[in-house]
């Protein structure tokens, strides 16, 4: 009687998560995007929301609300009901740095926020004014220890400031950084001559490298990119074990329910490999998600948490 009851149970409990799949969406669903229209965030979602928008019948709704690094959309995103119809495209740096760079924050990333999937990722390239002389990572670091050199970033505490700190600390040289309000003023910096060199991410500085305006050193990370096949990866430059691939991820509340999240984990895996996505995010220098469940892209987050907070430390940013 007892095993008949369990397995009664156990079907209910199947029959209704079904029922909760079939049924969700019912109304259009908000994607938060804690960035400014036109960025890279928001392009990607833009992108997989209305994949999403075809696969379940309902609208998925981009919400712009940028600020603070990221961190103010984030938090809200993060305080929004569990019920599947607020999620959230995040990145490396309201989700990952943050809880290292503010003393404190309305959210805590791993406690308040439910990983759905990973959808794209970036690394970040270590570049140079192509009139300077500098023609390799060990050039730089060379020169660094001979001269003062500095370099730009799009802000103390961003992800360009940080792969610049690691990768020095890492090579034993130093250089003063000088941050700037995004790429769009850095990147001016280091093309005049100003500055000497910067970090940047991809999809940002691939334009200049291209045009001949900026000269790509390395690709941080153990491979080349498909982006810049004759640039090395900074592991085959001869400073191996950097890594500040930056991601990109749709999320939701925790307590959100577990069907709804597999059901889009399903739907985003999906797109993934549909040939207009794969275009689109070759336009934009963006480097799709290898397929995974959420359950393996919650422990990829738990580790990225500790290395940031690693990198954070050996860069020495005060705490806003």
């Amino acid at each position: 009687m007892n095993k008949y009851v369990l397995g009664l149970a156990a079907g209910l409990s199947f029959v209704a998560m079904s029922c909760a799949q079939a049924q969700y969406p019912e109304k259009p669903v908000s994607i938060i995007v804690p960035f400014p229209a036109g960025q890279t965030g928001d392009l990607i979602a833009r992108t997989v929301g209305e994949k999403l928008s075809k696969a379940l019948g309902q609208a998925f709704i981009v919400e712009n609300r940028g600020g603070a690094g990221g961190t103010i959309g984030t938090g809200y995103a993060a305080r929004a009901k569990q019920d599947g119809y607020t999620l959230l495209l995040t990145s490396t740096g309201p989700f990952s740095i943050a809880p290292h760079l503010y003393k404190s924050l309305s959210y805590d990333p791993l406690k308040d926020l439910q990983p759905i999937a990973e959808i794209a990722t970036s690394p970040q390239v270590l570049a140079v004014n192509p009139d300077n002389g500098i023609n390799s990572l060990k050039d730089l670091v060379a020169k660094a220890k001979q001269e003062d050199l500095n370099f730009a970033s799009a802000g103390t505490g961003s992800t360009q400031h940080l792969t610049m700190e690691y990768f020095l600390s890492t090579a034993g040289a130093k250089m003063t950084h000088v941050p700037f309000k995004g790429s769009s003023e850095a990147q001016p910096q280091v093309i005049s001559g100003l500055i000497s060199g910067l970090s940047d991410t991809l999809p940002a500085i691939l334009p200049q490298i291209k045009a001949g305006r900026l000269k790509a050193l390395a690709v941080v990370g153990s491979e080349r990119s498909a982006f810049l096949p004759d640039t090395p990866s900074t592991d085959q430059a001869g400073f191996p074990g950097l890594n500040t691939v930056a991601f990109f991820a749709l999320m939701a509340p925790k307590g959100t329910p577990p069907e709804v999240i597999e059901l889009l984990n399903a739907q985003v895996n999906k797109a993934l490999k549909e040939p207009a996505t794969l275009e689109q995010f070759k336009k934009l220098a963006l480097t799709p998600a290898k397929e995974q469940t959420a359950a393996q892209f919650t422990a990829y987050l738990e580790d990225e948490a500790q290395k940031w907070k690693k990198i954070t430390d050996t860069a020495k940013v005060e705490k806003k």
